[in-house]
């Protein structure tokens, strides 16, 4: 690896050098096969004890973007075959939000939305109807920013839990922890918000119709795509 490692600061340490690494790998100063220094040079470049680097690589080895391999050393291993949670730090690089990767976010929330909706009005309980109720009318008459932002999400987790199909419902989680952890960067969907297309979506659930609650998510789902693209023109 030939760039220098900035040294990083005591608090947080482990964070810090999993950004770090993260952006030498993504960015292709060290490419998959490769080896990163030895933990002793490492620990060095980065001004941090062995025992927080290896803090820092264990988190980087459950990504799946290094093996650690006794006798062989630190082993870069191809992204693209990562787990899902590396979607976290590559939504969020220096402060800032990466609208590619927000847009291929909202893109599978797509697919996997309109299916949840639809797999809702087939299979949504009394009590699963009474929950979405409840929350449609604190929704439609909230204007705050945040509120309205996290009602919305909770809409959606409720049609997941709705759906009764347990990978959609961790698929949400994953994603909640993403709204969670970046909410701020996510308020600008929530300004002029309609609730129709939740209402539509509700409706059919209600009813049971199938069709018309996909229709209706997946109308919501490119409204949402939409004014990702709008605001990502705005930073070009």
């Amino acid at each position: 690896m030939e760039k220098k490692l900035t040294p990083v600061e005591k608090v947080k340490a482990p964070e810090q050098i999993v950004e770090i690494l993260l952006k030498h790998i993504l960015q292709g100063h060290i490419n998959p096969g490769d080896k990163l220094p030895a933990e002793r040079i490492l620990a060095l470049q980065l001004n941090v004890t062995r025992t927080t680097l290896r803090e820092a690589l264990k988190k980087l080895e459950q990504l799946k973007l290094i093996v650690i391999r006794q006798g062989k050393g630190i082993i870069v291993e191809d992204f693209h075959n990562a787990s899902l949670d590396l979607i976290f730090s590559l939504l969020v690089i220096n402060g800032g939000i990466d609208f590619k990767i927000l847009g291929n976010i909202f893109e599978a929330r797509e697919i996997f939305g309109t299916d949840v909706a639809r797999l809702a009005a087939k299979r949504a309980k009394k009590k699963d109807i009474e929950q979405m109720k409840t929350l449609m009318q604190e929704l439609v008459t909230t204007t705050d920013p945040v509120k309205i932002h996290l009602l919305d999400f909770e809409f959606f987790r409720l049609l997941a839990m709705a759906s009764k199909n347990i990978v959609y419902i961790l698929l949400m989680n994953t994603i909640k922890t993403i709204y969670d952890k970046h909410l701020a960067l996510f308020l600008p969907t929530s300004t002029n918000f309609n609730t129709s297309l939740q209402q539509e979506i509700l409706n059919a659930v209600i009813k049971g119709d199938e069709e018309k609650a996909a229709q209706s998510a997946r109308k919501f789902m490119q409204k949402g795509m939409s004014l990702i693209k709008t605001l990502h023109s705005g930073k070009e």
